[in-house]
């Protein structure tokens, strides 16, 4: 029988994933690439396929849903903390949840610097100790001190609540933290919200995070890209139509979701912090991840993207449970950015 365990680690990845009647690709059908480590071979080799979930139509339903979701993500963010010995403690920043997460060890080059987490989950799950799975996969990697933003989601709170979460716990931490030892960082929704958190800072005129990691972003809310329809069948993400598509418009409320701090890719830019993106070859927001690339890098930032072979959703977070290579190569690249741009 497949292994469900690491279904639940992906953070805009739901634990299981939608299907449809659409024609797409068999997993069964596609070799495991031949570059990949024999540790992520297993992982893929063990990946259960998608099962449908229906998405919910009522504000109850997805609440009884967002609580049921979220709950095996609770247990596997506690669990992950203890298995490496990561302390946490739930404070209110600035009148906003956070968890301050403390590794059993700083790293000399990490002692003055504080990273700022944003969580994944379609911008509605993910949010209590379910949090601390990436948080914990960078404390623990990097060895560093992280403060992950519990910010308000829906169905109760739709945008702007989430940003206006972000601005204000970044303000209050600037009160005792330089930005230039500062950095911002999130997977998935947790990506675009990193994305969108830096733009709102900008429109305030506040000081910039010294350096952003945002790994297989959703930055195109308002329309469907290339990698949605080609990759079909080869993610555990399942597909974009349905309960994805359906939290997408639950977030964004009454505004458009072309509106650039939904949709990142659609910004302006004209400077931004040094960015850091992830994403992999089977990863159903691939095009998200490297069209956004594209636009930083045509307004001239210091932004490097990084594609892993045959790697799906968030992938490399699965580190935070079974090490594998592929996995401690990000958390290297991540560590050799950050001490390159953080005081």
């Amino acid at each position: 029988m497949k292994s469900t365990v690491f279904s639940l680690l992906p953070t805009l990845a739901l634990s299981a994933a939608i299907t449809s009647s659409m024609a797409v690709a068999n997993h069964d059908d596609v070799p495991t690439p031949v570059g990949v480590s024999a540790e992520f071979g297993q992982i893929l080799a063990d990946r259960a396929a998608p099962v449908s979930v229906p998405t919910p139509q009522t504000l109850q339903q997805w609440q009884a849903f967002q609580k049921k979701f979220d709950a095996p993500g609770i247990a596997l963010g506690k669990a992950l903390a203890e298995k490496h010995q990561v302390s946490y403690e739930q404070q209110q920043i600035a009148g906003v949840d956070t968890f301050v997460v403390t590794p059993k060890q700083i790293a000399k080059e990490h002692q003055q610097r504080l990273f700022v987490h944003l969580h994944g989950g379609a911008f509605v799950f993910g949010g209590q100790e379910s949090a601390l799975r990436e948080a914990v996969w960078i404390a623990n990697g990097l060895g560093v001190k992280v403060v992950s933003i519990d910010y308000r989601k829906p169905p109760l709170h739709a945008h702007p609540a989430a940003l206006e979460d972000s601005v204000a716990v970044w303000k209050a931490l600037l009160e005792a933290h330089d930005p230039q030892s500062m950095a911002l960082f999130g997977t998935s929704a947790g990506g675009n919200l990193t994305l969108a958190t830096t733009l709102k800072l900008q429109q305030h005129d506040l000081p910039l995070p010294a350096a952003l990691f945002t790994g297989t972003p959703a930055t195109d809310l308002a329309q469907t890209t290339d990698s949605w329809y080609t990759l079909q069948g080869l993610d555990p993400l399942g597909q974009r139509d349905g309960l994805v598509q359906g939290a997408m418009d639950l977030y964004a409320g009454e505004t458009p979701l072309s509106d650039p701090l939904l949709s990142p890719v659609n910004a302006n830019i004209e400077q931004f912090p040094p960015t850091l993106l992830i994403s992999g070859t089977r990863d159903l927001l691939l095009s998200d991840t490297v069209r956004m690339h594209r636009v930083l890098r045509a307004a001239d930032v210091d932004a490097q993207l990084h594609i892993y072979d045959g790697q799906s959703h968030a992938d490399y977070l699965h580190g935070a449970m079974t090490p594998f290579p592929e996995s401690d190569d990000a958390i290297k690249e991540l560590n050799a950015f950050f001490n390159l741009h953080l005081k």
